[in-house]
């Protein structure tokens, strides 16, 4: 996906903490969306960024960009955000909680347990599965987005009902959705091509 973005673009792609190769992340607050918002912030300003970027964001990423453009309005020029959460839904718990143990398996047959990738997922795990969690939400803070947006989502998302990326479509004044037929959390993974066009068709006029 970014080789195609980045024929016509700078791309940056960065790792949040507790991915990739930033820091490890052992915890995730309660506020850890906020958090992630802020690390953007101070990630563009270290690399001098200072006009308004396009944001492409999956899952928590697209739900970072959202907020993004809630607090920074005057740095953000469009947004693609695909299988964002606006709140926390039944569906999303459920599996999820199927999920975590596969996911301790899986790190414990490769030998991966005792590691910050694992400690991080795990603690993801245990951020949305917290009862605490359920009453998250930013739908209030949508209207504030006044960028061009498209809202995209698989329409065999595993984690959201397609009536989740209506209602951010829906409070985001004349935001655009795209419900990606065949497709799941990761449209942008499991037909590529396809996510390129459409993303990249989208912020050709902006």
């Amino acid at each position: 996906n970014m080789s195609a973005f980045a024929e016509k673009y700078r791309v940056v792609a960065y790792d949040r903490p507790g991915y990739g190769q930033s820091s490890p992340r052992e915890f995730f607050p309660l506020d850890y969306f906020d958090r992630d918002v802020e690390d953007l912030a101070a990630l563009l300003d270290k690399l001098g960024l200072i006009e308004r970027v396009f944001l492409c964001g999956c899952s928590d990423g697209g739900t970072i960009a959202l907020l993004f453009a809630t607090r920074f309005p005057e740095r953000t020029r469009a947004i693609v955000c695909e299988g964002a959460h606006g709140y926390v839904e039944e569906k999303a718990i459920k599996a999820l909680r199927e999920e975590r143990p596969r996911w301790e398996e899986g790190f414990r047959n490769k030998g991966l347990w005792d590691t910050p990738r694992a400690r991080a997922q795990m603690a993801f795990f245990d951020r949305w599965l917290d009862p605490a969690f359920r009453d998250w939400n930013i739908m209030d803070q949508l209207a504030r987005i006044v960028c061009p947006t498209l809202i995209v989502q698989g329409a065999e998302d595993e984690y959201a009902e397609m009536n989740h990326a209506e209602r951010l479509a829906e409070a985001i004044e004349g935001s655009e959705l795209w419900k990606v037929g065949g497709a799941g959390h990761m449209p942008h993974a499991s037909l590529p091509d396809e996510f390129n066009r459409r993303a990249l068709a989208f912020l050709a006029d902006k």
